[in-house]
């Protein structure tokens, strides 16, 4: 499905379809989730769409989504553990399972806080808090306030470039072009991070 049948989609069928929509897309459409959060402010400078139920509408979509994520582990807990260990070819979620509790192991519960913010984190660290069996009360204040923050930072660069670009084409490129700045700000940021513990590393060995 692309972002022009979303489009169309949700003008006919207004805040249920955004929900749905978003509801499902965080899981398998084929676009990066920010695309998806940016269309949402891009369709909120239209008259079919106003910005604070369409903003609260996509919210709550994010809210069931780390809610499903977070029970799926939660409740497969007995069975998961064991698969991780004897599976030869390891499933999706065994996969999450790994790549999260390898998170949870060195961040904590604050791993919850950052990982709406990268693509691999985003399914595997709700699941993998599940799994671990930490209190749903906590995820939910730890993991959706990031969330909230999440959502409106490209929520509200969507609205922006709603409001300036009329053209839908344009309105693409310009998801396309963000996304990239905001990835290579990232990068470089991890970088950076990543030659300064090196650095101190070294410097603890010499001495």
């Amino acid at each position: 499905m692309d972002l022009t049948t979303v489009y169309q989609f949700v003008l006919e069928h207004g805040y249920a379809a955004l929900f749905i929509l978003f509801a499902i897309g965080l899981f398998v459409f084929p676009v990066p989730n920010e695309v998806l959060l940016m269309a949402g402010g891009y369709f909120s400078t239209y008259s079919f769409l106003s910005p604070l139920p369409a903003f609260l509408t996509i919210f709550s979509a994010i809210f069931l989504h780390g809610t499903i994520l977070y029970s799926i582990g939660y409740f497969a807990n007995k069975k998961v553990i064991p698969h991780t260990e004897t599976a030869k070819k390891p499933t999706v979620w065994t996969k999450r399972a790994i790549k999260g509790m390898e998170l949870l192991e060195r961040f904590g519960l604050k791993a919850a806080s950052f990982s709406y913010f990268f693509p691999f984190a985003r399914h595997a660290v709700p699941f993998s808090v599940g799994l671990a069996r930490f209190r749903y009360l906590q995820f939910v204040l730890i993991a959706h306030s990031s969330a909230l923050v999440w959502l409106s930072l490209y929520f509200f660069l969507g609205f922006h470039y709603g409001r300036t670009i009329t053209d839908w084409t344009s309105f693409v490129e310009q998801l396309i072009f963000t996304l990239v700045g905001v990835a290579l700000v990232v990068l470089t940021i991890l970088i950076i991070k990543n030659k300064r513990k090196k650095y101190q590393t070294t410097n603890k060995v010499a001495e």
